[in-house]
């Protein structure tokens, strides 16, 4: 039989998977003519099966393990040394497990936890020493004006009016804030017609207004008691000045018992009805 040469020819073996065949060839145990292994074929969806079950079984693995670890933490008889080692290993298990993206993601949780436990601190520091610097300032403004206004004990006109005392901005003219801040009063005080209101003052206007109020504050400062009987009292008697009152460590049995009979406002008292 004659054939045409120049008809093209393909030459296949037998076991030869046809061209364009993209199947996984691995080792079987199919046997060739002469006796060697044949390779066993698998599709790519088989191999995705082998490979997600492998990944579900190392999952399940470092689930029990990281549960181990998570319950022997739990036991608060553990010391500080043995806590701190099995809190590091658990952190090296669950690392070895992350995926790149995972670990990306933990790095950059744990810089902004440790960033903001270092704001805190320094958040917690600047708020105390911002605190002693007010009280301090506060303090020396009420203590400053109780001895220009000759308080008998600055400690008691700063215990006074402290609570009602905070720093506030200092305005220029037009109204504006100067970025200045200076101690302000709250101060109960009463209007024209004995109304009470609350005035905004200075520690040394505060002081001095409760000076101008010797039926409340009388008692606080030295002008308005008088050293002795007779002294500021009028016309050399047993009564005091206006507003004043008298200081009762200095009088005797005698003269402490003749002005609570008979001018009692000027030892703090009340007039009998």
């Amino acid at each position: 039989m004659l054939f045409d040469s120049c008809a093209p020819m393909l030459v296949c073996h037998e076991g030869d998977a046809p061209i364009g065949d993209k199947t996984v060839r691995l080792p079987g145990d199919q046997k060739t003519v002469e006796g060697t292994p044949a390779e066993k074929t698998f599709t790519q969806e088989e191999v995705n099966k082998f490979l997600a079950a492998d990944r579900r079984g190392h999952a399940e693995k470092y689930t029990k393990l990281e549960d181990s670890y998570k319950t022997v933490l739990q036991d608060k008889t553990l010391t500080g040394e043995n806590r701190d080692r099995l809190e590091s290993e658990l952190e090296s298990l669950r690392a070895t497990f992350r995926t790149k993206e995972q670990q990306i993601e933990h790095d950059r949780s744990l810089s902004e936890t440790k960033y903001q436990e270092q704001l805190k601190i320094a958040s917690e520091s600047a708020n105390k020493y911002e605190m002693l610097y007010t009280d301090n300032v506060i303090e020396a403004s009420l203590r400053d004006a109780a001895d220009k206004n000759a308080a008998w004990d600055p400690g008691q006109i700063s215990a006074l009016l402290r609570p009602s005392t905070s720093l506030q901005p200092v305005l220029n003219e037009a109204g504006e804030a100067t970025g200045t801040f200076a101690p302000m009063v709250k101060f109960q005080d009463t209007d024209a017609e004995g109304k009470p209101i609350e005035t905004l003052r200075t520690p040394s206007d505060a002081v001095k207004r409760m000076k101008e109020m010797p039926k409340k504050h009388g008692n606080l400062f030295r002008a308005n008691v008088v050293s002795g009987v007779g002294q500021g009292a009028a016309t050399g008697g047993v009564t005091p000045g206006s507003g004043a009152l008298v200081d009762i460590e200095t009088l005797t049995t005698e003269q402490h018992m003749k002005l609570r009979k008979e001018n009692p406002g000027s030892l703090g008292l009340r007039p009998r009805r």
